[in-house]
């Protein structure tokens, strides 16, 4: 049985577009089967993937970071995807200007030495639930949503979006976070 949902992942060199592309059009390919001349790449408005050719209507999610890029397609429902690069942040901080009060805690109490890939991590599974919306973060506003903490590689419903779920993975060097609507739930409503 063909898979409903594929993540993919390719290392880059280059600022990402191009490999996303062509590693988007790979995936829905193999996901149906068929020669990826198949499979084309529109855009919307806001920059968003659209899959058209065999591949119309399923669902897709595009993030690249230096280094790597990440696609995400679904035949069933939305799905957002953010990879970031691991780098020294200042986590507290950022998460006390972005992040919910209970985000910040949970943060605070980790080992100071995971805050960083913490907070990340938090970052992305936000952006992921984001993009699965179609919304972006709206202006960081959509960051204040709470998100249950990481625990990779294990799936978490997000907190503030009913019948989303969230995974975090940890790779060499990057975090991955991928939402994806749970079959047979409703897409949760944005509107806040």
């Amino acid at each position: 049985m063909p898979a409903d949902l594929v993540v993919r992942l390719r290392r880059t060199v280059d600022d990402g577009r191009v490999t996303a592309r062509a590693l988007l059009v790979e995936t829905a390919a193999a996901m149906a089967g068929v020669p990826p001349a198949t499979v084309t790449v529109e855009h919307t408005a806001t920059g968003a993937p659209v899959l058209r050719g065999v591949a119309s209507g399923w669902h897709t999610s595009v993030s690249h970071t230096r280094g790597l890029v990440a696609v995400a397609v679904s035949r069933h429902g939305p799905v957002g995807v953010d990879v970031e690069a691991l780098r020294p942040v200042p986590a507290v901080a950022l998460s006390r200007r972005w992040f919910a009060p209970e985000d910040t805690d949970w943060l605070r109490g980790r080992p100071a030495q995971r805050r960083g890939v913490d907070f990340l991590a938090l970052w992305t599974g936000k952006e992921a639930v984001a993009k699965l919306h179609g919304t972006g973060l709206r202006g960081g506003r959509l960051l204040r949503w709470r998100t249950a903490p990481p625990a990779p590689p294990a799936w978490r419903p997000a907190v503030d979006a009913p019948g989303v779920l969230v995974t975090h993975r940890e790779l060499p060097g990057h975090v991955l976070a991928v939402a994806h609507a749970w079959p047979g739930r409703p897409r949760p409503a944005v509107g806040r």
